[in-house]
């Protein structure tokens, strides 16, 4: 390796793309000083200070992240790629899938460009690796690495709390707040729905369904907003049963959050939740992949409360120290 790798994250700090970009930087240089930091919050023209010196420089790449449309996102990060005048390695996220419905094409051509103008492509697990394969560019072959853990803390409250079902992260359609929400019918009205997070942008109008749809029940319902990393890791402690009914998951920080937090968060069986069970046994409780199955889920949950805490003897993988080497090692490969 003949200089430094440079790590540009483009967005919003409180974007979990942009947080998992400053997680993969403080586990590399726990391994390594030889790598530099530069944040923008929005794309600007040029090298940004700090980089100058970069042998490659690694972006967190995802569509919404460069541009209100697909087409605009591309436009932008191919021109950022080319002013940056040296190699760049980019880590897809969110990948597209036929649930993206009409904007899928256009996500398409996002991802196909990008990837064929990167030097080197990760993404977070097989099942992303495979949908990349299908709809990306099957000439390329990305890297897996999957998401890291934090190191796993837990802090199980000391007074009793009201009972609650919890789903965390954006909300958005597809996340299945709502759907978590509607298999609680057969709980008593006391137990509240709460939602551990803020609308994504345009998906304000979620809330105030979640809220109607909950009043209608007679039930309670939270909406958090956004939550510092202490605060969303209290949060998750409170919460009954965590439950993570991601519609179009192919790789989750959500559910690596409620892991985090020493939560066996409620998953539905999909070809994602079965590689994490397969890699770390013991974090995930599967359902069946439909409503009734969740329902089911969680009223057990209520009669084994703990089976939604994981067990001290299981430690989750991969770690921030492998995944810190793992991107070490691509990088020196890249940048040789």
């Amino acid at each position: 390796m003949t200089g430094p790798i440079g790590h540009l994250v483009v967005g919003p700090r409180s974007h979990g793309v942009v947080r998992y970009a400053q997680s993969v930087f403080d586990a590399v240089i726990a391994e390594s000083a030889g790598h530099r930091l530069a944040y923008m919050r929005t794309l600007r023209a040029g090298v940004p200070p700090g980089l100058a010196e970069c042998a490659l420089v690694h972006v967190h790449v995802t569509d919404r992240l460069f541009g209100r449309t697909p087409s605009r996102a591309r436009d932008n990060l191919l021109a950022m790629i080319a002013g940056l005048h040296r190699p760049v390695s980019v880590t897809l996220h969110d990948l597209p899938q036929p649930s993206d419905g009409a904007a899928m094409q256009a996500r398409i051509e996002f991802f196909r460009s990008v990837a064929r103008s990167a030097t080197g492509v990760i993404v977070s697990s097989r099942h992303e690796a495979s949908l990349f394969a299908e709809y990306v560019d099957a000439s390329i072959t990305p890297e897996v690495v999957p998401l890291m853990f934090d190191t796993v803390r837990v802090d199980k409250p000391t007074e009793s709390t009201e009972l609650t079902v919890g789903v965390l992260g954006y909300l958005y359609p597809g996340k299945g707040h709502m759907e978590t929400l509607r298999a609680m019918s057969g709980l008593d009205p006391s137990v509240g729905f709460v939602a551990l997070g803020t609308p994504s942008p345009g998906h304000e109008d979620l809330a105030d369904d979640l809220a109607k749809v909950a009043a209608d029940m007679g039930r309670r319902c939270t909406i958090t907003g956004y939550l510092t990393d202490d605060e969303l890791r209290r949060a998750s402690a409170e919460v009954t049963v965590p439950v993570a009914y991601h519609r179009h998951m192919s790789a989750s920080g959500s559910i690596n959050s409620w892991i985090s937090a020493g939560r066996r968060p409620l998953v539905p069986r999909t070809t994602y939740t079965e590689e994490l069970d397969a890699r770390s046994p013991g974090v995930v409780t599967m359902h069946g992949n439909n409503d009734s199955a969740l329902k089911s889920a969680i009223e057990s949950a209520f009669v084994r409360p703990a089976s939604t805490w994981i067990d001290s003897a299981v430690v989750p993988s991969p770690t921030a120290v492998d995944v810190g080497r793992t991107h070490e090692r691509l990088w020196r490969r890249w940048s040789a």
